[in-house]
Order: C-alpha cells, then sequence, then structure tokens
C-alpha cells in the first residue's frame, strides 16, 4: 500500500454527540488517499465504541486508546508517531470539515511547496448559527513566508495557534512534541512550530468548521489549574527565544508578550492566587514588559486583589 498522502490526527474524548458528524467529514473526503488516525483519551462514554463502528466499514480509519487520560497533547503526541502521510492535519472530534479539504490542501501545498499551509476557519454555535471566516490577522493571502531566513517580512504578532488551523508536513513537524497532560498545549507548540519551518503560507479558504461549546477549555472560567499551565506555556515560549536569541521585534516575541499580558488579565477570574504563582507571572511581566505604566496600574491592580482576599 503506498503512503498515505495526508494523515488526519483526530484525538478523542468524550464526545458521543459530535463524533459521528467528525468521522463523516473525514471518510467522505473527495481525496481518498489519506488515513484517519483517532487517539481516544479514556472516553467514558460510548465515543469508543463509535469508533469501532467506523473502523469496522473504513480500513482507513487507525483506532488507539490511551491507559490513562493524559488530556488532548498526549493524544497527538501519539497520533504523531503513527502517522505515515506525506503531510500532517489535526482535527477536533467535536468540529467537521469540508469535504474537499484534503484534496485542496493537498494540492496548494504542493503547488506553494512550503512546510505549512494556514488557512481559516467558520464558526458554529449549537442552533447552526455560522460566523464569517476566521483568519490569521495582518497575513498576506498566497504570499510564502520564511520565518527562518526573514522573520522581518512577517509583521503580525496575533497568531492563530490552533493546530486544526494548518497542514504541515509530517517529516517537520514530528520533530516537535506537544506538552502532556495539561490544557493549553497548543499554544506554544503551534508558535514555536511556525517559527522553525523554513516556509509557510495563508490560502483565503475555509477549510475547517469549529464549533463553540460552553463547556470548552477555552470558554470555562480560569481555574488554578489552568493558571499554572498558562504559566508552563510561557515558560516554553520564553525558554524558546532565549535559545534562540529571539529579536523583540521578532513576531514570536510580540507574540509571547501578548500571552503574558492576556494571562495577567485573566487572573482577575480567579479568586485567590498562589504567592508563588504570582512571583513567576510578575517575573516573566517584568522581563517582557510594554509599556512600563502598564505594569505599574496592573501590578497595583493586583495588589488590592491580593489584599482584599485576605481581609
Amino acid at each position: 500500500m503506498s503512503k498515505p498522502k495526508i494523515s488526519i490526527i483526530i484525538p478523542v474524548y468524550n464526545v458521543e454527540e459530535y463524533l459521528a458528524e467528525c468521522l463523516d467529514s473525514c471518510v467522505n473526503q473527495t481525496l481518498r488517499d489519506i488515513e484517519i488516525i483517532c487517539v481516544d483519551d479514556c472516553s467514558s462514554d460510548s465515543s469508543y465504541k463509535i469508533l469501532e463502528g467506523y473502523r469496522d466499514k473504513d480500513p482507513r480509519i487507525r483506532i488507539f486508546r490511551q491507559e490513562q487520560n493524559r488530556k488532548q497533547g498526549a493524544a497527538r503526541n501519539r497520533g504523531l508517531k503513527i502517522a505515515t502521510g506525506e503531510y500532517v492535519w489535526f482535527v477536533d472530534s467535536d468540529d467537521y470539515i469540508d469535504t474537499k479539504a484534503c484534496q485542496i490542501l493537498y494540492d496548494a501545498i504542493k503547488d506553494f511547496n512550503v512546510d505549512i499551509l494556514c488557512f481559516s476557519a467558520i464558526q458554529f454555535t449549537k442552533n447552526r448559527i455560522f460566523s464569517y471566516p476566521q483568519h490569521f490577522q495582518g497575513v498576506q493571502i498566497n504570499k510564502i513566508y520564511h520565518p527562518k531566513t526573514n522573520w522581518k517580512e512577517i509583521n503580525f504578532s496575533n497568531l492563530n495557534v490552533v493546530p486544526w488551523a494548518y497542514l504541515s508536513k509530517k517529516s517537520i513537524i514530528q520533530e516537535f512534541q506537544f506538552r502532556e497532560n495539561v490544557f493549553f498545549e497548543d499554544t506554544d507548540f503551534s508558535a514555536i512550530l511556525l517559527a522553525s519551518v523554513n516556509s509557510f503560507c495563508f490560502i483565503p479558504y475555509s477549510a475547517y468548521f469549529r464549533r463553540i461549546n460552553s463547556d470548552s477549555t477555552t470558554q470555562t472560567p480560569m481555574s488554578q489549574k489552568k493558571l499554572e499551565d498558562c504559566i508552563a506555556l510561557l515558560n516554553s515560549l520564553d525558554d524558546f527565544v532565549k535559545k534562540n536569541k529571539i529579536s523583540e521585534y521578532h513576531f514570536l516575541y510580540k507574540f509571547l508578550t501578548g500571552q503574558i499580558d492576556y494571562i495577567f488579565e485573566l487572573c482577575n477570574s480567579i479568586k485567590e492566587i498562589k504567592p508563588n504563582n504570582l512571583d513567576m507571572l510578575m517575573e516573566l511581566k517584568i522581563q517582557y514588559r510594554r509599556p512600563k505604566h502598564s505594569l505599574k496600574r496592573f501590578t497595583r491592580k493586583m495588589l488590592n486583589k491580593l489584599l482584599g482576599d485576605f481581609e
């Protein structure tokens, strides 16, 4: 059997309500030469049985089950190790893709001859209300960017860091790993990946349909666990910036400073913050401060909040 053109990797966890729609969109692709790798992360509902039913009907579907729940990062890492396709695409199990997507994306990435091909998505709600396509802000369409050799041409900092927003060469993406058993495992992964490849391109095509769930990680309130995982992702980006001597004008550096500001704002929803967590955040804020007056204002705000918690 020849090597598949695309490996679709789907992490699965308790999505019995939406899984069939996701799988149907994958098995009905106009490009038939694909493999669909489903990694079940110890689902407690009927998700695994649904996977077995689809596998029995379509030999392109390969299913694996984690021995313990380790979240999407571990499931994606396992899928990456198993993938045999020329290119890799991550698809979330509660979303679905355009049935022409694999063919269109494969033809485009070949035509542009890039390491990563980025594209847009359409969000939709439970009531099937669809939004306008989501794009990388500030990115020119059909332009080939070269992060390694000419990062100065990349002037955007609002990266779309979700792993379903791009198709990538397997030989390249397999060199990277998601952080496991954490929330927000994709934020640093995708940003570092985009900064490390030789070339990427954005095309104006909505290949992906993203479901907005009120109980998803991004829609639920910040918790102590999530905060600690956010700090871990900041440390991951910080390590990459230091190791690679990233300029303060580099898009990844700007992305990191934006993430620090964003996570600081999220802290307002946490009733109590462990002192060591605040210390780590403040250390990063000072290191990447911009501008100084915002640091003073936020420090005062945080101190007032903390003092109030102890009253």
